[in-house]
């Protein structure tokens, strides 16, 4: 039975990591079509990618203290009604309720954002890297599908962005009753083990080691979202249509699903993770690099598989981090809640910051310049976070807070 209850909670992850990217990077391809509509300038339409980021920041500290109350079932169902009504507001309102509704959408995905790490930590102990890298890879393949199919069916099939936006609801949905079980558990779901009490403990904000994770997390987010939002411009700066600036953002996403795949596992196998972190930065820096003297549509091609390969081992790094870093779940959702909060909150900067620098100066090229430092900065913080040591200390939460109730 308990395998069973196991398998159910691993399908109700894989199915919210669909929801998780899926509808902040359909927006990216389509953003033009959004501008038009809205008459937005491109440091306005940046916010429409950096609210979602926001919402983590802001949001992300409380998930753990109210899953503790609520029991992460009911606390994750509400992530995802949260998530469904941002996209029918987001989609089906005007100027002002399309940025309420993509702030609600963050809202939900700061919860299963800062939870899913814990609920692993909890009941896949032994393989963390293992679920870590399903997790992780449901993510990146919906975050590539949310950038590919948005201009064919906006454009291809006339549905507009509109309906585009929209037809994630039905995913959103069907996660809702997947998830269901998870609510209500029966008394032998919890285990068997004596209720720690809460007791005094250090804060998990005075750890240098959390610090270089939630660095680690910040920096690359920042970076994922700011491709996210401007890569498909980037492209089409350069002389390329829309429909092939539309592919390098499904390129970008693709590419580096077997990064997220394998990197995960790596990581869990070795004490220390400095080298394989250094290893995925290094590729990604130089995608970057090449990214910003790229003219033909090949050299395009071949900074954005450089680019997507460093994405997707970063970002899957910065995942297992907050596991491997860490002593038990209640830790892990510390962690998870600091890295999300603090992290995002650098990343809230970059989506703005690069359209308003583009506003002001009309090129891309100090945009991606800037990007190219981050990565410098990535590097240093993947080697002080890849050290083998663990967050010292008691979390907030007890391992007995983070179950479901």
């Amino acid at each position: 039975m308990n395998k069973k209850m196991n398998l159910s909670i691993l399908i109700g992850i894989i199915f919210i990591s669909f929801n998780l990217r899926a509808p902040i990077t359909a927006v990216g391809p389509i953003i033009d079509l959004i501008k038009k509509q809205f008459d937005l300038s491109n440091g306005s339409a940046g916010i429409i990618t950096t609210l979602p980021l926001i919402a983590f920041a802001l949001f992300s500290p409380l998930v753990s203290r109210i899953s503790s109350r609520l029991g992460y079932g009911l606390t994750m169902l509400t992530g995802l009604f949260l998530i469904l009504a941002g996209e029918l507001i987001r989609s089906y309102t005007d100027s002002i309720g399309l940025f309420m509704g993509t702030a609600l959408i963050g809202m939900g995905i700061a919860i299963g954002n800062v939870l899913i790490p814990s609920i692993i930590k909890l009941k896949f102990s032994k393989n963390v890297g293992i679920v870590t890298s399903v997790y992780t890879t449901s993510m990146c393949i919906f975050a590539a599908l949310g950038a590919g199919v948005s201009v064919p069916l906006a454009i291809g099939s006339g549905f507009g962005w509109r309906h585009t936006l929209a037809i994630w609801t039905i995913l959103t949905l069907l996660t809702v009753f997947i998830w269901l079980p998870q609510v209500k558990k029966p008394a032998g779901f919890q285990a068997d083990q004596t209720h720690q009490k809460r007791t005094e403990r250090s804060s998990i904000w005075k750890s240098s080691l959390a610090w270089w994770v939630t660095l680690f997390m910040g920096t690359q987010s920042l970076l994922f979202y700011c491709l996210v939002a401007w890569l498909p411009s980037i492209v089409a700066s350069r002389g390329m249509t829309v429909e092939f600036s539309g592919m390098m953002a499904l390129l970008f996403q693709l590419i580096g699903l077997p990064a997220t795949l394998i990197m995960p596992i790596i990581a869990d196998r070795f004490k220390d993770q400095r080298a394989i972190t250094t290893s995925s930065s290094l590729i990604y820096l130089m995608g970057m690099i090449l990214l910003l003297i790229s003219e033909s549509a090949l050299s395009i091609i071949t900074a954005v598989v450089f680019i997507g390969i460093g994405m997707g081992g970063s970002i899957s790094l910065a995942i297992t981090f907050i596991s491997l870093r860490t002593p038990s779940a209640g830790k892990t959702a510390e962690l998870s809640g600091m890295a999300q909060s603090a992290g995002y909150l650098l990343a809230a900067i970059g989506p703005f910051f690069l359209g308003f620098i583009f506003d002001r100066s009309g090129s891309w090229t100090i945009s991606i310049q800037i990007l190219i430092l981050f990565l410098v900065l990535l590097i240093v913080f993947g080697w002080k976070a890849g050290r083998d040591e663990l967050v010292k200390g008691e979390g907030l939460l007890s391992d007995h807070d983070c179950k479901g109730r």
